[in-house]
Order: structure tokens, then C-alpha cells, then sequence
């Protein structure tokens, strides 16, 4: 059965400034009416803090909140064999912290999100994607004992796309592997998001909903960042501008995403994952209650 939930990045700016403790952090969204909650160690390291872990999962009993997905920022391209080893044996010490917080589902990436533009190319991914499917296989056959489905995102600017990230879900031959589908990164290359969802949404177990202000590359908004998605305006692998908004407020037709979802009959965990500019608890918040009347309007 389908649950609402938030992710908690979406007010992990006040955490990094310490605003919110990640325990107050995770409280907040459950008063928002979270039915799940997504961890993304944006501002703590539970890896590095077993204390923390204990907190978080007597948090989630007290409210009677379940932590449904963590996910976690990786990178396992364009490096030298050891820093491949290290990434690999960082990565399986977080699912092992999963596993202990009893976490089903968790979000591990293969390229990173800064990786420079002109490596993005469909050649260089065709060239990686031999080592991409090798890394998941691994990472899967680590995580199946332990209870975990790992999760493909549709992540930054190089692996992402509906065609990329298809040849990736098809190539992985596990069963505990699956798409965590999130609605707006698919503009991060332009991809139009009504239309990858209807394409992708066979394959998800879990789904991000977000949404974009999308401004043509010959129209500066002015104050872009490059890589960076939170807060500020940013540019697509072709130039577009990109800015996140509160759900519903922005380009993309959330009614027809949510209806695509709600009509293949999806049954997994859906989470707000909100990174516009407004204060983060009001966006938040806005977005969230947004996202549940519109599912109960399509």
C-alpha cells in the first residue's frame, strides 16, 4: 500500500547550519504528517556516530514513523583501482548500518553529481557501463543478506536519463535491485518528466516528487550555480535553467505525474523531496499537503 512520506533533505539545510538537530529534524516532518521518512546523511554521518543511530530509530518508535529508504550520495567512475576499493568498502559499511536500523530499501549512486559536463557524454557512459553494471551486482549480492534492495536514482547529469538509466535497471541481473524514480531530476537532462515517468515507472519501487521552475537557455534568470540544486537556480546538461520550486507551483504538470503513478498502480513509498528557495520547513510543508490532495484529485 502506497505511503506518503518526506525526506528529510528537504530541511537538511537546517541541520548543516544547526538549526535542527537531526533528531528534531526527523521530528518535524513526522509532524507534518510523514507516513515514512527517507534518511540522506546531509549534515550527520550514522557511520560515524553509532549514537545517532539509536536516536534516529528511538525517534521513529516514539512516533510511530517507520525509516522506509536511506540514500546515499557514491561514486565509482573515473577512478584509480584503490579509490574504487574505498568507495566500495565505505558504501557496504553504510548498508551494514542500514541493515542494523532495519532500513528495507537503500539509494546508492555510481556517478558523482559534480562530475565535470563534458564527461557526460553518451559515449563515455556506453564506455562505463560495463563497470556500472559490475558495481550494482556487487553492491546487490552484499545487500541481499542483509535484508536491502538497493536502489538506482535518477541522479545528477550522468547517470540519468529515461534511455541511461533503463540500460542500467535491465543490465543488473538481481532481484533486489530496483528505481527510486524521482520526477524532476529528469530535467537535469532534459528529459521531459511526464514522459519519463510513463516510461519508467514499471521499474520503481520508490519514487522522489519534486518539482522545477524551467526557464529556455537563452532566457538568464541570473545567479546560477553550477552543481548545485539547492537554493539557487542551475543549469541542465544543454543549457536549460532549473530551479526547484514547492511542489505544484513549478513547470512540471504534477497532476498528470501523479496521475501516471497512481493509475499504473504503484504500491511503494512515495516521498516529498522538496530544494526551492523558500524557507525549507514552509516548503516542506506546502509541498507535502500539496502532493497528497493532488494524488486525491487525479
Amino acid at each position: 500500500m502506497t505511503r506518503f512520506g518526506i525526506s528529510i533533505y528537504g530541511v537538511s539545510r537546517k541541520i548543516r547550519t544547526g538549526e535542527l538537530s537531526p533528531i528534531a529534524a526527523f521530528d518535524r516532518i513526522c509532524e507534518m504528517g510523514a507516513e515514512v521518512v527517507e534518511l540522506v546523511p546531509f549534515g550527520f554521518n550514522l557511520v560515524e556516530t553509532p549514537e545517532l543511530k539509536k536516536d534516529f530509530k528511538a525517534a521513529s518508535a516514539k512516533a510511530g514513523v517507520p525509516i522506509g529508504n536511506y540514500s546515499l550520495n557514491a561514486n565509482f567512475l573515473m577512478l584509480s583501482d584503490e579509490q574504487y576499493r574505498n568507495e566500495m568498502i565505505r558504501v557496504k559499511k553504510h548498508m551494514d548500518m542500514a541493515s542494523d536500523m532495519e532500513i528495507p530499501t537503500m539509494r546508492v549512486d555510481s556517478a558523482a553529481f559534480s562530475r565535470p559536463m563534458c564527461e557526460n557524454t553518451m559515449e563515455k557512459f556506453q564506455d562505463e557501463l560495463p563497470l556500472i553494471l559490475r558495481t550494482y551486482e556487487e553492491l546487490c549480492d552484499y545487500a541481499k543478506p542483509l535484508g536491502i534492495t538497493v536502489l538506482l536514482e535518477n541522479h545528477g547529469f550522468h547517470a540519468n536519463g529515461s534511455e541511461r538509466v533503463r540500460q542500467i535497471l535491465t543490465g543488473v541481473k538481481r532481484n533486489n535491485f530496483a528505481h527510486q524514480l524521482d520526477v524532476g531530476n529528469y530535467t537535469c537532462v532534459d528529459d521531459i518528466p511526464e514522459i519519463a515517468v510513463k516510461k519508467l515507472i514499471p521499474f520503481a519501487k520508490t519514487i522522489h516528487m519534486k518539482d522545477f521552475y524551467i526557464r529556455p537557455a537563452h532566457r538568464d534568470p541570473g545567479g546560477a550555480v553550477e552543481f548545485s540544486c539547492e537554493n539557487s537556480w542551475f543549469r541542465s546538461v544543454n543549457g536549460t535553467f532549473l530551479r526547484g520550486s514547492i511542489l505544484a507551483q513549478g513547470d512540471i504538470d504534477i497532476w498528470d505525474v501523479m496521475r501516471t503513478i497512481k493509475h499504473s498502480h504503484f504500491d511503494g513509498d512515495i516521498y516529498l523531496e522538496y530544494e526551492g528557495m523558500e524557507e525549507c520547513e514552509y516548503g516542506t510543508h506546502v509541498s507535502f499537503a500539496n502532493m497528497k490532495r493532488i494524488w486525491g484529485e487525479v
